[in-house]
């Protein structure tokens, strides 16, 4: 193949040169070149070089078309088209030079030379020479350009570091940034420009050594908007092929757009777990959030980012205390890579809370020295949000009214005691109400000083025998509580100190020992007692009578009688000047045995056990140890039982004997127990009139067997088998009366 290349291109040698010596002279000449033209290609393109192959004259046809690259004569193309059509002409290339890349286009118009994969060395002056059959040969010249394309890009910061992953930052907004673009090789030298999306940003680049050109993109201010923007740099130098470009993106460190406390400032309840959010919107990275209360800060947070990274909640949980009310409770919030970024929003904090109440005696009252008669002041100072809307004062656990004509008067905050008495002394304290709950004071004791009162009846009843001792105890209230006591026996024949020796003192205690030995000694007892404020003004006066037997009961009624239970309620009398005691006696009225009897403090009795259907005496009376009263005696009964099964007697109900109902079988069974019901209440009334006339018998005279007469010896209490009282009672010699 190289071996007829070699020939070929030697023969085609010989054949030009034999034209050359025969018709042309030796070299081309300026004038007989018909035109010069130009053309670019991009290196690794394909170059196309113009060379007008048409005859000058008509029918005139093609038979050569050798191309040169000066300045070598040598031909590096040709097609021969000698004796056959241009579509059938050899085509032959120089291997050394073109390398099988070149190639011919008869077609094209003009036709063209073209080669494939341009390179660089490709580039000069090619001369394309056409011979005709008849016409002059025609020569002409192209320039080929070829472009070398810039090879690569280098972005930098404004340090000049390397953009990694094609991140620019991040940089902190309001900031200015340069980004420097460097294009590298490339001939001519290509154009470096900024675009952003379709938009031409810069184009102010400038050549720099070593066949460098360099555009920096200067941002004088980072915005917002420039977060996640896409600068492109792109560098050309012709219009044949795509620009090499680099595309970087801007991240930014964002300040936050605004902090917002959730929700409405509303009043917050005090001593009670709080939630509270706080949203930040646009700071990049997230914020870092504090809470603060006036300036101290707060701990207990969480923060959760949304997906997006651009919203923050944080949220605090906060317990309120009362001194928290008109502090500024306060949510910042700063980017933490931006200096004096920081945005905050605060609420006035407003705190309810339970009424805080105290108490205190109002005025220029002297606490320890109130007495008697005196008007006392008290002050309720409270604190309250909101305020209270009720106001309850307490004495000792119970509320007090306003009562002007007692002397007490309730006014909001005020309590006036007028005249106070000794009544009044005890345990203050004032309530107050609010929406939060109710409030309570401290506890305020009022202490009211007052002379010696007795504590017991001022007037009391003791009865004594003749030459028993009898021990009588005064007791006495008093504030101050350190007395003095004074005795003296009192009756119409006159009066005289008892002696100190005949009575002791405790404190506000004094029990007296007296001893009647003639009739003449019975009268009265004072008891006096003094304290630093004075004397005790009336006596306790205690009556010593002659012992006797207690009277009887009165006013007796029978209540809540059951067919197995009754309950006796009677008035007593007087004891006689001596402890009494109560017995109640139950009979049956038939055969009079004695069923149950029962003994008490009152005449108050409930018996229980008994059988239906009895008719039942009841004996009341009292006792004391000089003897026993008068009988009072009651009757009562029980009700019957009547058992029936359907309307008939259990023992007709039983038997084995079947009737029949009928409606004229009714008539006549409710005719017979309307019959039977009658007689039956004729039978109780007749009953009950027989017991009556007996009770005025028992009164006419001594009731015998268990019911006698209470023998005439006042220091005996009779004892026998029908009256039983339980055992008797000794006279004690030494009694105490209180």
């Amino acid at each position: 193949m190289q071996s007829a290349e070699m020939a070929y291109r030697t023969a085609l040698t010989l054949l030009l040169c034999c034209q050359a010596v025969l018709h042309t002279p030796a070299k081309i000449t300026q004038e007989e070149i018909v035109s010069v033209s130009s053309t670019e290609a991009v290196a690794g393109s394909t170059a196309r070089l113009p060379c007008d192959v048409t005859p000058p004259l008509p029918g005139d046809k093609i038979h050569l078309v050798i191309w040169y690259k000066e300045p070598d004569d040598a031909p590096i193309y040709s097609v021969d088209a000698r004796g056959r059509l241009v579509e059938h002409a050899v085509h032959w290339a120089e291997n050394a030079t073109l390398g099988g890349r070149a190639n011919f286009r008869f077609l094209d118009v003009p036709a063209k030379l073209t080669l494939d994969d341009v390179q660089d060395a490709d580039g000069g002056v090619y001369r394309c020479r056409v011979d005709f059959k008849k016409s002059p040969t025609r020569n002409s010249k192209v320039n080929l350009t070829v472009i070398l394309p810039p090879q690569r890009l280098v972005v930098v910061d404004e340090r000049g570091d390397n953009i990694h992953h094609y991140m620019l930052g991040p940089y902190n907004e309001g900031t200015p940034v340069d980004i420097s673009c460097t294009s590298v090789g490339g001939r001519p030298l290509p154009r470096v420009t900024w675009w952003q999306e379709n938009a031409l940003v810069d184009d102010s680049y400038e050549a720099i050594a070593d066949r460098r050109v360099r555009n920096v993109l200067h941002i004088e201010r980072l915005e917002r908007r420039h977060l996640h923007m896409v600068f492109t740099c792109q560098a050309a130098n012709n219009n044949y092929a795509a620009p090499i470009s680099t595309a970087i993106t801007l991240d930014i460190n964002l300040k936050p757009l605004w902090v917002r406390l959730q929700g409405t400032n509303s009043p917050l309840s005090a001593d009670q777990t709080q939630e509270l959010s706080c949203e930040v919107v646009g700071a990049r990275p997230p914020p870092v959030i504090t809470w603060w209360k006036g300036s101290i800060p707060l701990r207990n947070t969480k923060e959760k980012t949304s997906d997006d990274g651009n919203v923050t909640i944080s949220t605090l949980q906060f317990v309120p205390t009362i001194e928290d009310s008109g502090k500024i409770l306060t949510c910042r919030a700063v980017a933490p890579l931006i200096d004096d970024n920081g945005l905050e929003d605060g609420w006035q904090l407003n705190i309810h809370h339970v009424p805080i109440v105290s108490l205190e005696l109002g005025g220029n009252v002297n606490a320890t020295a109130i007495q008697e008669g005196m008007d006392v002041y008290f002050e309720c100072n409270i604190k309250s949000n909101p305020w209270v809307y009720q106001i309850t004062w307490l004495h000792n656990s119970q509320e007090i009214q306003s009562n002007s004509s007692s002397g007490v008067l309730v006014s909001n905050q005020s309590l006036v005691l007028q005249d106070v008495t000794r009544m009044r002394a005890g345990r203050y304290t004032c309530l107050a109400v609010n929406q939060e709950g109710e409030g309570e004071s401290n506890t305020v004791y009022l202490d009211v000083k007052f002379p010696p009162v007795c504590r017991q009846e001022p007037v009391r009843l003791v009865g004594v025998a003749r030459m028993e001792t009898v021990r009588v105890l005064c007791e006495v209230e008093a504030n101050p509580g350190d007395v003095q006591f004074s005795w003296m026996f009192n009756n119409s024949a006159g009066s005289r100190d008892l002696p100190p020796g005949n009575w002791t003192s405790d404190r506000t205690r004094s029990t007296a020992s007296y001893t009647p030995r003639t009739e003449g000694q019975y009268g009265s007892l004072l008891c006096r007692a003094r304290n630093r404020l004075g004397l005790q003004a009336v006596p306790c006066v205690i009556n010593i009578v002659p012992a006797g037997k207690p009277d009887g009961v009165s006013n007796c009624s029978i209540v809540n009688q059951t067919e197995e239970a009754l309950q006796v309620e009677c008035e007593q009398g007087f004891d006689g000047g001596l402890h009494q005691q109560f017995v109640l006696e139950v009979y049956d009225s038939d055969n009079q045995e004695l069923l149950s009897n029962y003994t008490a403090e009152t005449p108050w009795f409930w018996v229980t056990g008994l059988s239906p259907g009895l008719t039942l005496r009841l004996a009341v009376f009292a006792y004391n140890t000089k003897g026993r009263s008068e009988v009072t005696v009651l009757t009562a009964f029980t009700p019957k039982v009547d058992r029936q099964i359907d309307g008939f007697p259990l023992q007709l109900a039983t038997t084995p004997m079947v009737v029949q109902l009928t409606p004229l079988l009714g008539v006549v069974a409710g005719m017979v127990l309307s019959l039977v019901l009658i007689a039956l209440a004729v039978l109780v009334a007749l009953r009950l009139r027989g017991g009556r006339q007996g009770e005025r018998k028992a009164g006419e005279k001594p009731a015998s067997g268990s019911l006698e007469s209470v023998e005439k010896n006042p220091d005996i209490i009779p004892l026998n088998n029908d009256s039983q009282i339980g055992d008797g009672k000794k006279t004690e010699e030494n009694r105490i009366y209180y």
